[in-house]
């Protein structure tokens, strides 16, 4: 009986492992969704230096959350997350807009694209988060796709 009791063991550690780390992600995603307030709910134009901060707050976690959606596996990916990735490949491609609103109207794309792909990352995690991961079983054959 060692072998499940060790069994056992790597699976809770598993466990508490992928519930860490599903708590520092949606730590990252609630700063995000704060600094994408911020940026939506802008009424006035900010001064070029904060403003040119929020935007950089913004390509940063643009680019994190990007990572987050890409390592949802295509056929799960919700549709919102992939229109994000293919709208936040398009403003780094294009950049912020010549004249007196292009950065103020960049930054509020961030913020939009930002905000679709945390909704998309936590869509798919409320999907899934019923799902128990797939642990090997040593003495036992591997379960088929139906008996998962």
């Amino acid at each position: 009986m060692p072998e499940q009791s060790e069994h056992t063991r790597a699976a809770e550690d598993l466990v508490g492992f992928l519930q860490i780390a599903t708590t520092v992600e949606e730590r990252a995603e609630d700063a995000a969704l704060a600094t994408i307030r911020r940026a939506l709910t802008m009424q006035q134009s900010l001064d070029a230096l904060a403003l040119a901060r929020l935007a950089d707050d913004l390509l940063t976690h643009c680019a994190s959350l990007a990572v987050g959606v890409e390592t949802i596996p295509e056929n799960e990916r919700p549709t919102r997350g992939q229109g994000a990735l293919r709208d936040w490949a398009q403003l780094k491609a294009d950049g912020p807009g010549g004249g007196p609103l292009g950065t103020w109207s960049y930054t509020r794309q961030l913020a939009t694209v930002a905000r679709n792909m945390v909704t998309a990352i936590r869509d798919h995690r409320a999907a899934t988060e019923g799902r128990a991961p797939y642990v090997g079983r040593r003495e036992l054959p591997p379960l088929t796709p139906t008996a998962l």
